[in-house]
């Protein structure tokens, strides 16, 4: 039968139970004899699982333990004590309890010692797996025989023969606990050896030993091998009892102590496998993983946290978190921090719609960063960032009227937003739009002078491309496109790589025109040839730094042209 929710057994209506508890009801072989001074008592509780099994379980071992055990050595607490206890606490009878139950239980019925177990229901019978804990804290606890079987009187046979065997450690623990609260750790470790000699299964023997050691970490003894011995003997433990809580901590603080951080973390999700429920301990693995840079470790226990607590948004928010944190920005991402907003929308603040365009553009998914951007402006309507962010994505997306649209509301928000004249100066250039890409590219500078490297780059570059689909068309005004544009980059910050294309650029424009000039009679067309001429003659020569032997022939062939032009010059400009 299923106990209660509860972490612990309620204490009100305990009085007149405990009353019940402490009369002698003792069965068979102890039936009509009373309990020494030295008595231990045993709790045997209904063992989880299988519902029938482990009633029928945890009844024969109480009957086994009754008939091979003098009363003046050990007695189980009856099930009729279990029962009636239970139920003044609002518990079924028969109910299989939690852990922590069964230690408030033990502490209400004066138990000494405590049997539990789990049970299995197999193709052929039970799978039966039980232990041996000290009340004062389930964790102190001593595996003791796994036996599958279909006749429970057979399995409660070899249970309680281990238990036999097991219990004889346990003088010899006492003692090396009392050497620990006297801060004799030599005694203590002593007391536990020579328990093992006598168990060699002892699993409590060791963990007083490793907490002997671990005790060394504050005494003078703390440089000293400590941390090795702890791991050699939780490793021991784990060997034994692989869901050993306090091993798995020693052990824990060991590896961290240590600074092997791998170890520590396999460690720190091995606590987590052994006790799966306690969400004290995965929030506290989880933080542990994410902090030491093991984030991708936390990622399947928090995936399996949001299936446990479907619908709950804090849960969403940790594994959105946990993934961010391994550095991933696939649309796994994307889709859990989409998740985490779909259960509370108060979650999708200015952060997160930072982070998702930030995820989405890692993975070069424009558009999706633009329409991330544009929700998050819905809803942020005067934050430049989000603003600036969403412009920068339309254009990367290829949608520049939009981006122009989103720039201009920005500068309308702020006229001194940083990089937003930049931008516009990038898509009048992508455009073709020379006016308005020097027009933009001098704002920019104008608002930091910082900015005027980074302008006049852009100018450079955007006239270099214009100068470049001249050279395929080899039309003079396509080449006549790039003067201005290169003009204001080196006016803006002056570059070898400036006048050199200037000076190509006009000697190309020249050239071409060569045919056109040869038949002008009009004044302007020299005019404006001399300007091409004397564009060459002052940018060229430190042009010529990056490209000498071009610099030389554009120079040569020009002088070629200037008595043509400066005669023409005369002869129609009256």
């Amino acid at each position: 039968m299923n106990a209660p929710q509860r972490s612990a057994l309620h204490i009100a209506g305990m009085a007149a139970a405990l009353a019940v508890s402490l009369s002698p009801t003792i069965a068979g072989a102890q039936r009509n004899q009373m309990p020494g001074p030295d008595t231990k008592r045993a709790l045997v509780t209904t063992f989880r699982g299988d519902v029938e099994g482990g009633v029928k379980a945890a009844n024969e071992i109480r009957d086994r333990i009754q008939g091979e055990y003098s009363i003046k050595v050990l007695m189980p607490i009856s099930k009729k004590n279990i029962d009636i206890t239970l139920t003044g606490s609002g518990y079924k009878p028969d109910s299989a309890l939690s852990p922590s139950d069964i230690k408030e239980l033990a502490r209400q019925l004066s138990a000494d010692e405590v049997i539990d177990g789990d049970v299995t229901k197999t193709a052929t019978g039970f799978r039966v797996k039980a232990r041996l804990f000290l009340p004062r804290d389930p964790n102190l606890s001593q595996p003791l025989i796994t036996v599958e079987s279909k006749d429970f009187g057979d399995i409660a046979r070899q249970v309680v023969d281990e238990y036999d065997k097991a219990r004889k450690q346990i003088p010899d623990n006492q003692a090396c606990e009392n050497g620990l609260r006297a801060s004799n750790v030599s005694q203590a470790i002593a007391a536990a050896r020579k328990g093992i000699q006598g168990y060699p299964k002892s699993t409590l023997l060791r963990l007083c030993i490793a907490q002997a050691f671990a005790s060394q970490k504050a005494t003078v003894d703390s440089t000293g091998p400590w941390k090795d011995s702890v791991i050699a003997v939780t490793k021991s433990v784990l060997d034994l009892d692989p869901k050993s809580n306090i091993a798995l901590r020693l052990e824990y603080d060991a590896f961290k102590s240590k600074g092997d951080m791998p170890n520590a973390m396999a460690t720190l999700v091995a606590m987590l496998k052994a006790d799966p429920s306690n969400s004290t301990l995965r929030d506290q693995v989880i933080a542990e993983l994410v902090t030491s840079g093991q984030a991708a470790l936390a990622v399947p226990i928090v995936k399996q946290m949001v299936a446990e607590n479907s619908g709950d948004p804090q849960s969403a928010k940790t594994y959105w978190q946990v993934l961010h944190a391994t550095g991933k920005h696939d649309e796994d991402v994307i889709a859990a921090g989409k998740a985490m907003v779909a259960l509370d929308s108060t979650l999708a603040d200015s952060n997160y719609f930072f982070r998702q365009i930030s995820d989405l553009t890692a993975d070069s998914a424009w558009a999706k960063a633009a329409e991330m951007a544009t929700a998050g402006v819905a809803k942020y309507p005067t934050n430049v960032s989000l603003l600036l962010q969403k412009a920068q994505n339309e254009r990367k997306a290829g949608q520049l009227p939009a981006a122009k649209a989103t720039l201009e509301r920005l500068l309308s928000v702020d006229p001194k937003a940083g990089g937003a004249n930049y931008i516009l100066s990038q898509i009048a250039s992508e455009t073709g739009n020379v006016d308005d890409a020097i027009k933009y590219a001098k704002a920019d500078a104008a608002l930091n002078p910082a900015n005027k490297q980074r302008a006049a780059a852009l100018l450079l570059s955007a006239g270099v491309a214009v100068y470049k689909a001249g050279d395929v068309s080899k039309k003079a005004d396509d080449y006549k496109k790039a003067l201005p544009i290169l003009q204001a980059s080196d006016d803006m910050a002056p570059t070898n790589q400036a006048k050199y294309y200037i000076g190509v650029a006009a000697y190309q424009t020249i050239n071409a025109l060569r045919d056109a000039l040869a038949a002008s009679h009009t004044c302007e067309d020299f005019k404006a040839a001399n300007e091409l001429l004397t564009a060459i003659n002052i940018n060229m020569p430190a042009g010529g730094a990056l490209d000498p032997n071009t610099a030389k022939i554009v120079l040569a062939n020009a002088a070629q042209y200037q008595p043509f032009v400066d005669g023409s010059t005369k002869r129609f400009c009256k």
